[in-house]
């Protein structure tokens, strides 16, 4: 009778991990995009959003456009201000592409996918170059964040 008790309470508890297990994975998916998957832009300035189900940690996140070459570009984007949503515009030319996105969840949860489209026709050049796009903060100074080639204030 005892080992049918040690039994019956192991195999619960190994069900209950299970069911705890499954209820906190959660996979992130696309909502809606722009562009959407397989659509056809013209080039020149074009915008760029993704959005999802769930909320997620921007800070882990990434979305990268990924043209003909292979070459990755991380683009700079805004998120809203509820975590769901990645925006941006960028200069396309014509070519095949892929929006490739990699999501982490507060939990610590990861989902990924791509969204590929295509660019036609011609576009005037771009006021600026975002290849070179660099999304972290310039060298701190004497502890400050900020521009590490700006002069400071003497002090008194």
């Amino acid at each position: 009778m005892q080992k049918f008790c040690k039994m019956t309470m192991m195999t619960s508890m190994v069900m209950v991990g299970m069911m705890v297990s499954g209820l906190s994975a959660y996979a992130i998916s696309v909502q809606s995009s722009i562009p959407k998957a397989n659509q056809t832009l013209q080039a020149g300035n074009q915008e760029i959003m993704v959005k999802y189900d769930h909320d997620f940690n921007q800070f882990r996140s990434r979305l990268l456009l990924v043209g003909e070459t292979g070459e990755p570009i991380l683009i700079p984007a805004t998120v809203s201000l509820d975590h769901t949503e990645v925006k941006t515009t960028y200069p396309l030319k014509a070519g095949k592409y892929q929006l490739q996105w990699q999501i982490w969840t507060w939990k610590g949860e990861e989902s990924s996918g791509s969204i590929p489209f295509k660019v036609v026709g011609t576009a005037a050049a771009p006021v600026g170059d975002h290849s070179a796009a660099n999304l972290s903060p310039a060298p701190a100074t004497n502890g400050q964040s900020g521009n590490a080639n700006a002069k400071q204030a003497p002090s008194n």
